[in-house]
């Protein structure tokens, strides 16, 4: 009676590793024309998109084409930061808002130097112009570990902004 008992086991187990070596099969499918939809929805993909400047960093997967801007697909919820004490900071939500910045962008910037020295900062004011582009190379990672951060590269795929609704 041990052998039956044996073999149903070992075919529970077997049954078992067909499972998931078919679940698993299924799950790292993924490829360049596997949709935007299908990845952002997957748990287990990671995406590593440039970024637009909107006051802070904004990954491009988190952006549309507005006219002659790009903007958040959804609102942004925004804080005031006010010090509580000495050391203590404290978050104030204020609501949310999207977040934009045009497409053809100039800003300036501080840039400072240094006297021959090190005792006198001269700065000024710089002027930085460029275009944002309109279709950007996104990096699909498979998340092989939460524990980590460990992920796999698996490839490269081209993300084409979308028209805001």
């Amino acid at each position: 009676m041990k052998a039956p008992q044996k073999q149903k086991g070992d075919n529970m187990k077997k049954f078992i590793a067909m499972i998931a070596l078919l679940a698993g099969s299924t799950a790292f499918a993924h490829t360049a024309d596997t949709s935007w939809e299908v990845l952002e929805n997957d748990p287990t993909i990671k995406l590593a998109a440039p970024t637009v400047f909107m006051g802070h960093a904004v990954d491009y997967t988190f952006v549309c084409v507005d006219g002659a801007n790009l903007r958040t697909k959804k609102p942004v919820a925004q804080y005031d930061v006010i010090t509580i004490g000495k050391n203590q900071r404290k978050e104030i939500y204020k609501g949310s808002k999207y977040l934009s910045t045009p497409i053809n962008y100039s800003r300036t910037s501080w840039e400072c130097d240094w006297s021959v020295n090190g005792k006198h900062r001269t700065c000024k004011d710089k002027v930085i112009s460029g275009t944002y582009p309109l279709t950007v190379n996104v990096k699909v990672y498979r998340q092989l570990s939460t524990k980590n951060d460990y992920s796999k590269y698996l490839f490269t795929k081209q993300l084409n902004v979308p028209n805001c609704q």
